[in-house]
Order: structure tokens, then sequence, then C-alpha cells
């Protein structure tokens, strides 16, 4: 490859290197694919000047020396600022610069993923104190079967704390075990996130598997659920009385009393996993109210496809004149019912330019307030059948000699102006002195950049008035299928100019269901699975305590079945314990439910738009019924178990 020449952008660039395949640059999830000195930045892309001031679009990134904090980073990045700003006036007054960590800047580009991260996380948390509460009644079930073992060893000069340490070691090697295992599945389901389609043609990878940082936690999490869930039973297993377990004899009797610590984990395993059910429940119930609701917008019979006229140098002139070029070719173009441009389309991510109203007071930080907005012709409304509620659409003569208009969403219009009519109010544009905005027009609130998102204000521009050398075409078709333009759309282009990139083209149905449906779908799947899953355990808790119950009392058992007890009296105590172990449980995960879907609801996670209407007492009964149920299930093997007992055999064995 060295000495080859390649285009970009028009321009012939010779390749000087080839970096490793593994290299992927600066960025953890654009992976580019070319490399280009920065200072060649104007020549390929003419608006990416590096000696205009007023344009940032560059980020620099490093690494701190060693032993340098991030503190005393940001100290030196702030007399650099202080620096720029003495001696660009003009440009640089209140431009500050900032020293952050990756994770600090991805969490301030979009608040909504580590929100999502943080509930995952603490659900993920439920389920290991529900598998570790599991683990550690099966233990303190187990110390009963090894109390004679345990008095022999006290008895003939060990230690007891040489016991406890020996006991807590046992349970570290299953918990390493279990941590192995999990970090198995881990690598697995790692696997299949990271083959997440994008929809998008950039080279877009997910970093995504079980690396050092995930061992060293899993590590982390076996040695403190050990010491946490393995301590009292190594405790309690290390203090038996020596003369009836020496005999023999049930050292762990000790009356109903014993048995609170045991109840006690198994009820708190069932309102962990009612918690966790009434989460999943609250997530699946918004996200089908919602995905029932609709984006606002039409989904079928539309195809997308993106232009950028920097890739092949366009002046303004010669981007305005390919835009409405292309726009007339496709609303004249078999097979298309209407067409029009913007940037962005629904489910991509919005600008946000300043905005302010005319008749509001101007602020104490004079900023004005940010606004998502959307740059479209006219025509889009009616492509993409979203209402225009009040005033006009836009029209071919708002161009840039024009008046200056808008068309607001009813959000943005009940914020702006509450109570009054929005037609006719202006607002300026980017900053409180920039130019006045007449709206002409109030349109239907749809769903913009997430189907869960809450309300957000968004306001439309004409693009004749406010030109971009980026645009998407939106084409409506005759046909259901929408893909059938895709020839007539590349044929119009090839005719304008053969130099013209096409990219991102594909149907808004499957746009809208990669980004709106599966991608929500897999996390609220993932949810409803750590629901599920401490379900499982929960019952095997009550399962194994209920059983355990049984194995303590078959003499008892056997001797009210001696005395005349039936068979179904002995069935309904047994289920009668387990019945008011899961009331107990539900009784509680039912307050604990109630408040954690609250705090979802409430939170400021994507999630809140969609699960609002999902916290309410039919969720609730919904979920605690079948949990009852199924307690009652595992409780009613041992129970059954149980009135097989054979009365002269227990005797005896006894």
């Amino acid at each position: 490859m060295l000495g080859s020449r390649v285009r970009l952008n028009g321009v012939e660039l010779t390749v000087i290197g080839v970096a490793p395949e593994s290299f992927t640059g600066i960025d953890a999830i654009l992976r580019p694919q070319l490399f280009v000195p920065v200072a060649m930045a104007p020549r390929l892309v003419p608006q990416r000047n590096i000696h205009d001031r007023d344009v940032g679009w560059l980020f620099v990134k490093g690494r701190l020396k060693p032993g340098v904090t991030l503190e005393q980073a940001n100290a030196d990045v702030s007399a650099i600022s202080s620096t720029l700003q003495k001696l660009h006036k003009e440009t640089n007054p209140d431009r500050r610069l900032l020293a952050e960590t990756e994770l600090q800047f991805r969490t301030d580009q979009g608040p909504q993923l580590p929100a999502m991260a943080n509930m995952l996380i603490l659900l993920g948390v439920c389920v290991l104190l529900v598998a570790c509460a599991n683990v550690a009644g099966l233990l303190l079930s187990r110390s009963r079967a090894r109390s004679r073992e345990i008095a022999v060893r006290l008895a003939v000069g060990a230690g007891r704390f040489a016991l406890v340490r020996q006991l807590l070691l046992e349970n570290l090697l299953v918990a390493i075990a279990g941590g192995v295992g999990g970090v198995v599945v881990a690598d697995v389901i790692a696997e299949f996130w990271s083959r997440i389609p994008v929809p998008t043609d950039l080279p877009v990878a997910f970093s995504i598997g079980v690396d050092r940082r995930v061992l060293l936690v899993t590590l982390a999490v076996s040695v403190v659920s050990t010491l946490l869930f393995g301590l009292a039973p190594a405790l309690r297993a290390t203090r038996p009385d020596l003369v009836p377990a020496l005999k023999s004899i049930d050292a762990d009797s000790g009356g109903r009393r014993r048995l609170w610590g045991r109840n006690a984990i198994v009820a708190s395993q069932v309102a962990l996993s009612m918690v966790l059910l009434a989460v999943s429940g609250v997530l699946v119930e918004g996200f089908r109210s919602t995905l029932a609701q609709g984006p606002g917008y039409r989904t079928d019979r539309l195809l997308l496809a993106s232009f950028d006229t920097q890739m092949v140098h366009y002046t303004p002139e010669q981007t305005r004149r390919f835009f409405e070029d292309i726009l007339a070719h496709a609303r004249t173009a078999s097979g298309v019912r209407s067409a029009a441009l913007a940037f962005p389309t629904p489910m991509y991510t919005l600008e946000q330019p300043g905005t302010f109203p005319e008749d509001w007071p101007p602020p104490r930080d004079n900023k004005p307030l940010k606004t998502n907005a959307a740059y479209v012709s006219e025509g889009y409304f009616r492509t993409l059948n979203i209402p225009i509620l009040e005033g006009r659409d836009f029209r071919a003569s708002d161009r840039p000699e024009s008046p200056l208009v808008a068309v607001v969403n009813e959000q943005m219009a009940s914020h702006y102006w509450p109570g009054e009519n929005a037609l006719g109010k202006r607002f300026h544009l980017g900053e409180l002195a920039g130019p006045l905005v007449e709206v002409v027009g109030v349109a239907k609130m749809s769903k913009y950049g997430w189907i869960a998102e809450p309300p957000a204000d968004v306001v439309y521009l004409p693009f004749r008035q406010h030109p971009r050398p980026m645009l998407q075409l939106v084409m409506e078709s005759n046909a259901a299928d929408a893909g059938t333009l895709v020839p007539i759309l590349r044929d119009a282009v090839r005719g304008l100019d053969p130099d013209m990139p096409v990219f991102d083209v594909r149907t808004m149905r499957d746009f809208y269901t990669q980004r709106g449906v599966r991608t929500p779908n897999m996390i609220v799947e993932v949810v409803a699975g750590l629901g599920l899953m401490g379900l499982a355990l929960a019952v095997v808790g009550v399962y194994g305590l209920v059983a355990y119950s049984v194995s303590r009392r078959t003499r008892e058992i056997g001797i009210r079945m001696a005395m005349g007890a039936d068979r179904r009296g002995v069935v309904w105590m047994v289920l009668h314990q387990g019945l008011k172990l899961g009331a107990a449980g539900v009784a509680v995960g039912i307050v604990g439910g109630f408040l954690a879907g609250r705090a979802v609801t409430s939170s400021s996670a994507a999630w809140a738009g969609s699960a609002r209407a999902g916290v309410n007492a039919l969720v609730l009964a919904g979920i605690a019924l079948p949990l009852l149920l199924m307690t009652m299930l595992a409780a009613w093997a041992p129970a059954r178990r149980a009135s097989q007992i054979d009365p002269m055999r227990a005797l005896h064995d006894e």
C-alpha cells in the first residue's frame, strides 16, 4: 500500500503508512479507517478552517504524566485558557477550557446512558443479593449436617478461628467457581452485544468484552460475598453444643426460634425478587404503551438518504442549487408521492441552537435557552404525516431575503407562551442579540431522538433561510416497499453529479425498528431476565428452606401421623409455612417495588417518558399473585414428600 494514491473528498492523497488492525484511534466507538494530518482539514472540508477561531470543532485528547492528577491538569489548562482570553478578546471572552476523563465527557454528552447503566447495575446487585442470600440459607442448613464433624474437631483441640477460616475458604472456592462461571457467561453475552447492528454507514463498533478489569471486579465480588454471606454460617457452625453433637443428637435443635434467621433470609429473597419483577414490569409496560402510542410520524413507505456537499467541495451557491435540484427531481420521479429535505430526521441527534423569546426578561447570565432544532423544507410535515395544529407549513418562498420564520412543536409553544396563541410570537435565534424569528405554525409533538424520551422543545427552521452542507432526503413511495426508490434516487444523483456520495440509504421502517424498537427492547429483555432470575432464586430458596424444615420435623410428622393426622393436614401444615414466607416477602416487596418503580419513573433516564404510567396497583398485583403461586409450588414438593412419611420408619430411625 505504501506510495499508493487514494482520493478523499476529491483530493488525491498518498499512503505513507499502514496502522495495525487493532489500532482504533482515540475514539472507543467510531473506528476510523483512514487518518490524515489535521493541517489538511481545510483542503478536505473547507468549512473546517483551523485558522477560524469562531469555529470550535477539535477535541484535544492526551495522557497524563505519571503522578499528575486531573486537578493539576485542569490548573494548567485554565492558565492556557486565561492566556487565550487575553490574546484573543474578541473570540475568546467566554470560552473556558476543561480537562476531563473520557467517561466524564461521554456522561456529559449523553446522560441517559449512564442513568440506564446505573439502573442495570443496581438490578444486577439485587440479583446477586438474592443469590448470596440463597447460598447463606443453604450454608446454615448444611451446618446441621456437619455439626458432629465440627464438634469432634473442637473436642480434639482445634481452634474456632481455624475452623472459621476453613469454612470461609470452602465458601470462597464455591464463590470463585460461581464467579468463573459468570465470567464465561458474560463473555458470551458480551460477544452478542458487540454484534448489535448500528443503523449508519460509519465504521461504528462497541468495545464490549471481558478484560482484566472485569476479572478483578469478579474476584472482588466473590471475596466480598464470601465474607458477607459466609461469615455468619461459619460462626454459627463453629458454636455447637458439644455433648448432643458428639452423641449424634440433633445439635441444631432449639425450637422454631433457630429458624427465624433462615425464614428472614428466604422472605428477603422473595421481597427482592418482587422488587426486581416490579421494576421489570414498569419498564415492560411503559415500553409497550410507548410503542402502542407510536413515534408521532409515519414510518412506512419512506426512504432516507444523506448528502454532504462538503465532500465534493461545493460552494454555498453550488450547495443551494444541488439541494434545490435533487428535491425537484425526487418530487417528479415516478413512484414518488412526496419528498422533503431535512436535517436531522427523527431518531437522530438534534442540534441545540440558542433561543430566547422576544418578550421575556433577559437572564442573569445573558445566555439563551438551548432548544432542539431541525432544518426542513416545505412538505416535510406532509411527507412524515406530522399534523400542523395551528398556522401553516413552510413555503418555497421562505428564502434568505424573506422574514425569518419557524414552526414550533406544541411543547415549545406551551413552554414559551403558556395560555397564549404562539402564532406571531417571535424569539431571538443563536444569542440574545440574534435575529428575530416569527412563529408561523405549531406542529404536533412527536419523538425526535429516542422512543421513550420525555416531552422536549423543538423548533423547525426552513433550510433555505439556514443553508446547511449536510441534509437528508425523505421520499414517500407509492409502493408498500420504499426500497424500490433506491435505483430512482441513485439515477437522479448520478444525473446531477456522479461524484456526489449518497450514504445512509435505508427505509424509515428499518431505521425506526433498529433505533426505536430493537435496541430498547434488548434492554427491556435484560431487565426482565434479571427479574426472572431473581424469581427463580427465590423459588429455590423457599424450596430449600421448606425441605430443610421437613427433614428436621420428620419425627414430629411421624408422631402426628401415628396419632391419626391425615395426609391432607400434613400437606397444609407444610404449605402453610411456605405461604407465610411468600406472603411476608410479597408484602415487603410490594412497598419496595412501588418505591423502586417511582424512582425509575422520576429519574432523568431516557425511560422516564415511557414508564410514567407503569407504577399502578394492577401491575403490582399482576406480579404479586404469580409470585405467591410460585412460592406455594416451591413448597408443594416438600409438603407432598412429608405426607408420604412412614410413621413406623420415621420413629425407628429416630
